[in-house]
Protein backbone atom coordinates (compact mmCIF):
# COMPACT_ATOMS: atom_id res chain seq x y z
CA UNK A 1 0.00 0.00 0.00
CA UNK A 2 1.44 3.40 -1.01
CA UNK A 3 2.19 5.82 1.83
CA UNK A 4 0.67 8.51 -0.37
CA UNK A 5 -2.61 6.82 -1.18
CA UNK A 6 -5.78 8.86 -0.52
CA UNK A 7 -7.07 8.86 3.01
CA UNK A 8 -9.66 6.15 3.53
CA UNK A 9 -13.26 7.39 3.75
CA UNK A 10 -13.42 6.15 7.35
CA UNK A 11 -10.27 8.01 8.39
CA UNK A 12 -11.31 11.17 6.58
CA UNK A 13 -14.75 11.01 8.18
CA UNK A 14 -13.22 10.49 11.64
CA UNK A 15 -11.02 13.56 11.20
CA UNK A 16 -13.90 15.63 9.83
CA UNK A 17 -16.05 14.60 12.80
CA UNK A 18 -13.77 16.69 15.03
CA UNK A 19 -14.80 19.88 13.24
CA UNK A 20 -17.15 21.92 15.49
CA UNK A 21 -20.79 21.51 14.55
CA UNK A 22 -21.46 25.24 14.20
CA UNK A 23 -18.33 25.86 12.13
CA UNK A 24 -18.67 28.46 9.35
CA UNK A 25 -16.06 28.05 6.56
CA UNK A 26 -16.99 31.42 5.04
CA UNK A 27 -16.50 33.23 8.36
CA UNK A 28 -13.24 31.37 9.02
CA UNK A 29 -11.81 32.69 5.75
CA UNK A 30 -13.48 36.11 5.72
CA UNK A 31 -12.61 37.20 9.28
CA UNK A 32 -8.78 37.09 9.03
CA UNK A 33 -8.95 38.48 5.50
CA UNK A 34 -11.05 41.42 6.69
CA UNK A 35 -8.82 42.01 9.71
CA UNK A 36 -5.72 41.93 7.53
CA UNK A 37 -7.26 44.33 5.03
CA UNK A 38 -8.31 46.66 7.85
CA UNK A 39 -4.80 46.71 9.32
CA UNK A 40 -3.21 47.34 5.92
CA UNK A 41 -5.69 50.13 5.17
CA UNK A 42 -5.22 51.74 8.60
CA UNK A 43 -1.43 51.58 8.31
CA UNK A 44 -1.55 53.10 4.83
CA UNK A 45 -3.75 55.90 6.11
CA UNK A 46 -1.41 56.64 9.02
CA UNK A 47 1.74 56.77 6.91
CA UNK A 48 2.74 60.39 6.42
CA UNK A 49 5.88 61.03 4.38
CA UNK A 50 7.74 57.86 3.55
CA UNK A 51 11.40 58.28 2.72
CA UNK A 52 13.12 55.96 0.26
CA UNK A 53 15.12 54.19 2.95
CA UNK A 54 11.94 53.44 4.91
CA UNK A 55 10.64 51.39 1.98
CA UNK A 56 13.25 48.81 2.93
CA UNK A 57 10.84 47.85 5.72
CA UNK A 58 8.76 45.99 3.14
CA UNK A 59 11.37 43.52 1.78
CA UNK A 60 12.94 43.19 5.23
CA UNK A 61 9.60 42.22 6.76
CA UNK A 62 8.91 39.78 3.93
CA UNK A 63 12.29 38.13 4.42
CA UNK A 64 11.65 37.78 8.15
CA UNK A 65 8.17 36.40 7.43
CA UNK A 66 9.54 33.74 5.07
CA UNK A 67 12.11 32.81 7.72
CA UNK A 68 9.50 32.59 10.49
CA UNK A 69 7.14 30.55 8.31
CA UNK A 70 9.95 28.08 7.55
CA UNK A 71 11.03 27.84 11.20
CA UNK A 72 7.52 27.49 12.63
CA UNK A 73 6.51 24.85 10.10
CA UNK A 74 9.68 22.82 10.66
CA UNK A 75 10.24 23.28 14.39
CA UNK A 76 6.71 23.65 15.79
CA UNK A 77 4.28 21.93 13.40
CA UNK A 78 6.53 18.93 12.78
CA UNK A 79 8.36 18.68 16.10
CA UNK A 80 6.89 18.52 19.57
CA UNK A 81 8.18 21.78 20.97
CA UNK A 82 7.67 22.39 24.71
CA UNK A 83 4.14 23.68 25.45
CA UNK A 84 3.29 23.59 21.73
CA UNK A 85 2.81 19.87 21.22
CA UNK A 86 -0.89 20.31 20.48
CA UNK A 87 -0.03 22.28 17.34
CA UNK A 88 2.14 19.47 16.06
CA UNK A 89 -0.57 16.94 16.90
CA UNK A 90 -3.23 18.92 15.07
CA UNK A 91 -1.02 19.48 12.04
CA UNK A 92 0.31 15.96 11.60
CA UNK A 93 -2.67 13.96 12.87
CA UNK A 94 -5.36 16.00 11.14
CA UNK A 95 -4.03 18.10 8.27
CA UNK A 96 -1.45 15.61 6.97
CA UNK A 97 -3.64 12.56 7.49
CA UNK A 98 -6.62 14.15 5.77
CA UNK A 99 -4.60 15.50 2.84
CA UNK A 100 -1.98 13.20 1.37
CA UNK A 101 0.33 13.88 -1.57
CA UNK A 102 -2.03 11.97 -3.87
CA UNK A 103 -5.22 13.41 -2.40
CA UNK A 104 -4.74 17.11 -1.72
CA UNK A 105 -8.14 18.52 -2.58
CA UNK A 106 -10.85 19.63 -0.18
CA UNK A 107 -13.92 17.45 -0.38
CA UNK A 108 -16.24 19.94 1.27
CA UNK A 109 -16.12 23.57 2.45
CA UNK A 110 -16.14 22.35 6.07
CA UNK A 111 -12.67 20.92 5.55
CA UNK A 112 -11.36 24.47 5.52
CA UNK A 113 -11.08 23.86 9.28
CA UNK A 114 -8.27 21.43 8.44
CA UNK A 115 -6.45 23.84 6.10
CA UNK A 116 -6.65 27.33 7.58
CA UNK A 117 -4.90 28.33 10.77
CA UNK A 118 -7.11 28.22 13.92
CA UNK A 119 -9.84 30.90 13.89
CA UNK A 120 -8.21 33.14 16.50
CA UNK A 121 -4.83 33.13 14.75
CA UNK A 122 -5.28 36.48 13.01
CA UNK A 123 -5.94 38.22 16.32
CA UNK A 124 -2.96 36.46 17.90
CA UNK A 125 -0.71 37.48 15.01
CA UNK A 126 -1.85 41.09 15.32
CA UNK A 127 -1.32 41.02 19.09
CA UNK A 128 2.25 39.82 18.55
CA UNK A 129 2.95 42.29 15.76
CA UNK A 130 1.79 45.43 17.55
CA UNK A 131 4.59 45.48 20.19
CA UNK A 132 7.11 44.58 17.48
CA UNK A 133 5.86 47.49 15.40
CA UNK A 134 6.10 49.77 18.43
CA UNK A 135 9.71 48.67 18.95
CA UNK A 136 10.49 49.20 15.27
CA UNK A 137 8.96 52.67 15.49
CA UNK A 138 11.22 53.52 18.42
CA UNK A 139 14.34 52.10 16.76
CA UNK A 140 13.76 53.34 13.23
CA UNK A 141 10.75 55.47 12.34
CA UNK A 142 6.97 55.52 12.61
CA UNK A 143 6.45 55.12 8.88
CA UNK A 144 8.87 52.21 8.65
CA UNK A 145 7.03 50.49 11.49
CA UNK A 146 3.67 51.03 9.79
CA UNK A 147 4.98 49.64 6.51
CA UNK A 148 6.35 46.61 8.33
CA UNK A 149 3.09 46.01 10.16
CA UNK A 150 1.06 46.25 6.95
CA UNK A 151 3.45 43.90 5.14
CA UNK A 152 3.34 41.32 7.94
CA UNK A 153 -0.46 41.25 8.05
CA UNK A 154 -0.66 41.06 4.25
CA UNK A 155 1.76 38.12 4.38
CA UNK A 156 -0.43 36.33 6.91
CA UNK A 157 -3.53 36.74 4.75
CA UNK A 158 -1.56 35.70 1.66
CA UNK A 159 -0.42 32.57 3.50
CA UNK A 160 -4.01 31.61 4.24
CA UNK A 161 -5.22 32.13 0.68
CA UNK A 162 -2.25 30.38 -0.93
CA UNK A 163 -2.57 27.39 1.37
CA UNK A 164 -6.26 27.21 0.54
CA UNK A 165 -5.45 27.35 -3.19
CA UNK A 166 -3.06 24.40 -2.91
CA UNK A 167 -5.88 22.30 -1.48
CA UNK A 168 -8.35 23.02 -4.28
CA UNK A 169 -8.82 20.42 -7.04
CA UNK A 170 -5.89 20.27 -9.46
CA UNK A 171 -8.14 21.40 -12.34
CA UNK A 172 -9.34 24.52 -10.50
CA UNK A 173 -9.31 27.74 -12.58
CA UNK A 174 -7.08 29.37 -9.94
CA UNK A 175 -4.14 27.48 -11.40
CA UNK A 176 -4.29 29.69 -14.45
CA UNK A 177 -2.46 32.22 -12.25
CA UNK A 178 1.17 32.02 -13.40
CA UNK A 179 3.40 30.17 -10.98
CA UNK A 180 0.62 28.90 -8.73
CA UNK A 181 0.80 25.33 -10.02
CA UNK A 182 4.53 25.21 -9.22
CA UNK A 183 3.91 26.49 -5.70
CA UNK A 184 1.18 23.88 -5.23
CA UNK A 185 3.55 21.16 -6.38
CA UNK A 186 6.16 22.32 -3.88
CA UNK A 187 3.59 22.00 -1.10
CA UNK A 188 2.16 18.75 -2.45
CA UNK A 189 5.57 17.10 -2.12
CA UNK A 190 5.67 18.18 1.51
CA UNK A 191 2.52 16.12 2.06
CA UNK A 192 4.43 12.93 1.31
CA UNK A 193 4.94 11.52 4.84
CA UNK A 194 8.43 10.39 3.85
CA UNK A 195 9.36 14.03 3.16
CA UNK A 196 7.24 16.14 5.49
CA UNK A 197 9.67 16.29 8.44
CA UNK A 198 12.70 17.28 6.33
CA UNK A 199 11.63 19.09 3.18
CA UNK A 200 9.56 21.93 1.69
CA UNK A 201 8.59 23.88 4.78
CA UNK A 202 7.79 27.22 3.14
CA UNK A 203 4.10 27.28 2.22
CA UNK A 204 4.07 30.63 0.44
CA UNK A 205 7.28 30.99 -1.58
CA UNK A 206 10.19 28.58 -0.92
CA UNK A 207 12.69 31.31 -0.09
CA UNK A 208 14.11 29.72 3.05
CA UNK A 209 13.80 26.21 1.68
CA UNK A 210 16.33 27.42 -0.89
CA UNK A 211 18.45 29.26 1.68
CA UNK A 212 18.51 26.33 4.13
CA UNK A 213 18.73 23.57 1.53
CA UNK A 214 15.37 21.99 2.39
CA UNK A 215 13.72 22.29 -1.01
CA UNK A 216 13.07 18.83 -2.43
CA UNK A 217 12.16 17.99 -6.00
CA UNK A 218 12.41 14.68 -7.89
CA UNK A 219 15.79 13.92 -9.51
CA UNK A 220 15.86 14.81 -13.18
CA UNK A 221 16.01 11.91 -15.59
CA UNK A 222 19.52 11.35 -16.86
CA UNK A 223 21.01 13.51 -14.10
Amino acid sequence: MSVNEPASPRRRAAIAARIPRGYSPALHLAAPTALGALVVAAAARLVEAVEAVELLAIPTTLLLAFAFEWWAHRSVLHRRAPLLGALCERHEREHHLAFTADDMALRSPRELWLVLTPPASALLVLALLLPLAAAAGALFSRDAALLGLATAMAFFVGYEWLHLAYHLPADSPVYRVPGLSRLREHHRRHHDPRLMKRWNFNVTVPVFDLVRGTRWSPPRKGA
